[in-house]
């Protein structure tokens, strides 16, 4: 015991996990929130002429969607942040496709370009289950004027994270979630890129 003891204070990011071990099991479980982090994938593509506003209420951004694992035990609660995780894809997409852009919480016309779209998102649905995420965004695309152009949701399923659960526990399921979670999301934003894309061609 002395030494082991000795190991993990010389340690300290084993002192830590065992901290943060000892204090889940003492209170009767964990809550892990659940965002994306650093993400920076490249679209690969020149930027459009057009002029896009991203509408994100603050309703939306605020939403919690608790998590569950039998696989990690009852002690383990996962708070994914699905209009976070909107926001975040939107700050680096849509920036790689249009000239202009910005992010709002209410509606506003774009004041710069000549061809303009104001975008309302919202998520519809966020789930995981069966090893990977599932998420539904609604857009809702605008000319100037508040003149309806597109109204459409938007279905991404992620790739599945059975094995990552399996093999790694409650301390894999944070991962897990987030990266079938980018996925989702990669797929559908596919689509609303191109949907967007199609309108700003237009007359």
């Amino acid at each position: 015991m002395r030494l082991i003891g000795t190991h993990v204070s010389g340690n300290p990011k084993v002192l830590h996990l065992v901290t943060v071990v000892v204090t889940c099991l003492w209170i009767g479980g964990c809550h892990h929130q659940i965002r994306f982090e650093e993400i920076n994938h490249s679209l690969g593509q020149e930027r459009g002429d057009g002029s896009v506003v991203a509408v994100i209420a603050p309703e939306t951004l605020s939403r919690v969607i608790p998590i569950h694992s039998i696989m990690t035990g009852a002690a383990h609660t996962w708070e994914a942040r699905p209009g976070e995780m909107l926001q975040q894809m939107t700050d680096l997409e849509f920036p790689q496709v249009f000239q202009y852009y910005r992010r709002v919480p209410i509606y506003e016309d774009p004041t710069e370009g000549q061809k303009r779209l104001t975008v309302e998102l919202s998520v519809q649905h966020y789930d995981f289950s069966d090893f990977h995420a599932t998420v539904v965004v609604q857009a809702k695309v605008y000319g100037p004027g508040r003149i309806e152009r597109l109204e459409r949701s938007y279905r991404g399923v992620g790739e599945t994270q059975g094995a990552k659960m399996f093999w790694g526990g409650a301390f894999a399921m944070k991962s897990a979630i987030r990266q079938s979670s980018y996925d989702a999301y990669k797929k559908l934003f596919e689509q609303l890129r191109r949907d967007l894309m199609e309108l700003i061609r237009q007359p």
